[in-house]
């Protein structure tokens, strides 16, 4: 809620405090028509000149860049006239540190990085960040020493954004800091932490922001090397919403694959919202140090305390992790593991409870193991590419039947294509609970249809289109917690029985199941549905075929 709430502004207050003349606020009336309208005034309120909601005004001019020739010396590039008007009104500057990062990423990136590569300048950025957020003793005496006016290499800063980080995320992240430190002689870092001190007092949220677009920028760069391309916002958020309900009584979140950590966090904070911060504890496992370090900053960014992290790895077994087997287990298990990767784990059979994946394929190694990673009670949300739900290679349709059998699985969401920046691979979200030995129905969702395209190869799922596939997920448990049966939505959703699964061979893709047209759909555009199913369900037999030539070729060379 805006600070500002119930505050009554008339038009001169808003002229006053964007600091423009009276007659440019009845322009921006009479030009935008988003601008906010006249509220009824309080009864007892003096006068009879038009007020206007204080909160909405500032909403409005937060949007409003103050062009270059109105700036005032003292303001910023990047000052909106809702700066002025919260400044005016006892606020401070909205978002000034979201803007000198984006500056710093963008239109002065050249001149700030110097010759460190593109990814080293954002893990500074980011490093610096984290200190300014989280460890103020730490940045008083890097800000002191670049106040003191005297040329720096910028080494000498380095290690002391090091040795701060090293205090708090462990000697490895200082070893990797300490390293760029040699590669920084030309880099103006006394600027750089100019910059960013001079945005004034910043809440933990604002730099929670900034360090989220500095890791998008990362995740673009770095894009699949080492399987480190991030989890879209849009993945993020449904999973986070998804394992969140009926969070009563979680006490931690686990990612095995914690790429930068915006899966854990987004899915810590929902559970927490519930269950109160301090009562549910995180922790995750990456590949590499550098990718952990990131993840340990954005955790901590993010409001996530003592986030426990380990080097883990991209093919797991039940027995990844440190300590005893008890301490392995979670009351919720989200991940964003690498997909159809080489299975480089134990094939013991003793090992697995649903039998030995393929060595070819990685993915039902990651199923089992958020599956067996569960206490008494506990769900996963573990997104997986496409066709493990209908793969025909034999020992995948064996896990996956045998999953389906013992209630290990739950729903599966299909979501829409080219949501991720970095792989055109289109991805469904299986959730998964603590198995009880017997399955009645599992819940399908096909979202597919519900992506807003942004550009010529990326879709976006919008939250009003999340909400969506939360609803549908929220009717279906009140019916099955009421005894009810659950209607499903035409075109969007279908519980479907144990029976009918068996019929169609344990196959779990929604797209077989779910009926109909989508509502979004215009009309005439059934046919079109309808005969781009049939190709789907062609394309998903030749695949599975060809799983199979490939298994048989696997097992001649002993594979």
């Amino acid at each position: 809620m805006s600070d500002f709430e119930g505050v009554l502004v008339t038009r001169a207050d808003i002229a006053r405090s964007a600091g423009v003349k009276r007659p440019a606020v009845t322009n921006w009336e009479r030009r935008h028509t988003d601008f906010p309208v006249p509220v009824e005034r309080p009864a007892g309120l003096p006068g009879d000149v038009e007020v206007f909601s204080a909160a909405d005004v500032l909403a409005w001019l937060d949007l409003r860049t103050v062009p270059a020739n109105a700036r005032q010396p003292e303001e910023p590039e990047g000052t909106t006239y809702g700066d002025r008007f919260r400044a005016s009104l006892g606020g401070t500057r909205s978002r000034l540190l979201v803007k000198t990062v984006d500056r710093l990423l963008d239109r002065e990136a050249e001149r700030f990085r110097g010759e460190l590569s593109p990814t080293d300048y954002i893990t500074l950025l980011l490093s610096l960040l984290y200190v300014r957020a989280g460890l103020p003793d730490a940045w008083q005496q890097i800000r002191a020493e670049v106040r003191k006016g005297f040329p720096h290499t910028g080494a000498l800063i380095v290690r002391l954004v090091a040795e701060a980080v090293g205090g708090s995320l462990g000697a490895a992240h200082r070893a990797l800091l300490d390293a760029l430190s040699r590669n920084v002689r030309d880099v103006p870092l006394a600027d750089t932490v100019r910059e960013l001190d001079d945005t004034g007092p910043v809440d933990l949220k604002e730099h929670a922001e900034a360090c989220e677009r500095l890791l998008t920028r990362y995740g673009d760069l770095v894009g699949k090397r080492a399987g480190d391309f991030f989890t879209p916002r849009a993945v993020v958020d449904v999973v986070a919403d998804l394992v969140a309900e009926n969070g009563r009584g979680v006490r931690h979140v686990h990612d095995p694959f914690v790429r930068a950590g915006e899966l854990l966090s987004a899915s810590w904070s929902a559970v927490a919202a519930t269950e109160g911060r301090e009562r549910v504890g995180a922790s995750g496992a990456g590949v590499g140090e550098h990718p952990l370090m990131l993840a340990g900053m954005n955790l901590a960014l993010h409001g996530v305390p003592g986030a426990a992290l380990h080097t883990g790895s991209a093919a797991p077994s039940d027995a990844t992790g440190p300590g005893p087997e008890e301490d392995r287990r979670y009351d919720r298990v989200v991940t964003n593991p690498p997909f159809n990767m080489k299975f480089t784990g134990s094939v013991d059979d003793r090992r697995w409870r649903y039998g030995p994946p393929p060595r070819h394929n990685a993915n039902f190694a990651w199923l089992q193991y958020a599956v067996t990673s569960l206490k008494p009670g506990g769900r996963a949300a573990v997104v997986m590419p496409d066709i493990a739900a209908f793969s025909a290679n034999p020992r995948e349709q064996r896990i996956r039947t045998a999953m389906v059998e013992d209630g290990a699985v739950e729903a599966l969401v299909a979501l829409p294509a080219q949501l991720f920046t970095s792989t055109g691979i289109s991805v469904t979200v299986w959730l998964l609970r603590y198995p009880e030995g017997r399955c009645d129905e599992v819940l399908l969702i096909d979202a597919r249809g519900l992506g807003t395209p942004v550009s010529r190869v990326r879709q976006e799922l919008t939250p009003p289109n999340a909400q969506r596939l939360l609803a549908e997920y929220r009717r279906w448990l009140a019916d099955r917690a009421g005894g009810r049966p659950f209607s499903g939505t035409e075109g969007l959703s279908e519980a479907v029985s144990l029976d009918r699964i068996r019929e169609q061979g344990h196959l779990l893709s929604p797209a077989l199941y779910v009926p109909g047209v989508r509502p979004d759909v215009p009309a005439g555009g059934a046919s079109v549905l309808a005969a781009r199913a049939g190709r789907l369900a062609e394309a998903q037999r030749r695949a599975r075929e060809a799983d199979v030539a490939v298994e048989r070729m696997l097992e001649e060379y002993g594979l």
